[in-house]
């Protein structure tokens, strides 16, 4: 429930945080960094407070070595992915090393970026600081909690959905998770969904939360401020 009910009230945060960066306030673009990054462990603080209480073990919501069962997932669907999970990882650190070196290319994607949007990445050196813990975290306590916690937890309280169902719940509730970026909310999603996919093939959130930091890390140098 608090997956879904503080990022909807986080809609006024974000309307009223827009407004005062607008007036020159960009300390406070860094507070709501630090006040995201608090939350988000929240949920899973009482997720691992659970675990010694209850039969989930660390295993059940992830949290173990790559583990692709071939009996389960056709190789035609398990190589594939495979593959696409190495070209996006590959991507990611390309595009992370030369948005920090090539003004050209950082400058061309930044033109095409909503200014809705572009508001919300980091500008100041303090704010890519904020925004390198900002990934790691969101990388690590949503991977846990909306691939590896609601997979387990919807396989157990819905026992008749089946494994492409609990993909799409999950993913539409990691789309309202975000729902404070905007429009911006739709490739979250979809990027729900591959993240999701990755999950079931390697059966373990461990490269996934890899993957997530990465993509958020490519975020953190598309601008930059003039004087920088």
């Amino acid at each position: 429930m608090l997956t879904i009910l503080y990022p909807i009230s986080g809609v006024k945060v974000i309307n009223k945080l827009k407004k005062s960066y607008g007036d020159g306030s960009t300390n406070r673009k860094v507070g709501f960094y630090r006040e995201t990054i608090l939350w988000s462990w929240f949920p899973l603080l009482l997720i691992f407070l659970l675990i010694p209480i209850s039969n989930i073990g660390l295993a059940d919501i992830g949290l173990k070595w790559i583990q692709i069962d071939f009996s389960s997932l056709s190789k035609w669907i398990v190589y594939p992915v495979i593959g696409f999970y190495l070209l996006h990882l590959f991507q990611n650190i390309y595009y992370i090393i030369v948005f920090k070196i090539n003004n050209e290319k950082r400058e061309k994607v930044a033109k095409g970026i909503a200014d809705d949007f572009k508001w919300f990445l980091p500008i100041t050196k303090k704010e890519k600081l904020v925004w390198n813990y900002l990934s790691i975290s969101a990388g690590i306590t949503e991977e846990i909690l909306y691939r590896g916690y609601f997979f387990f937890a919807l396989a157990i309280i819905f026992p008749a959905l089946n494994l492409v169902s609990i993909l799409l719940v999950s993913t539409l509730i990691f789309g309202i998770g975000h729902i404070y970026l905007g429009k911006e909310v739709i490739k979250s999603t979809l990027l729900g969904l591959i993240f999701g996919i990755y999950f079931i093939v390697f059966d373990s959130v461990i490269p996934v939360i890899i993957i997530h930091i990465t993509q958020d890390l490519v975020l953190r140098d598309i601008i930059v401020e003039e004087f920088e």
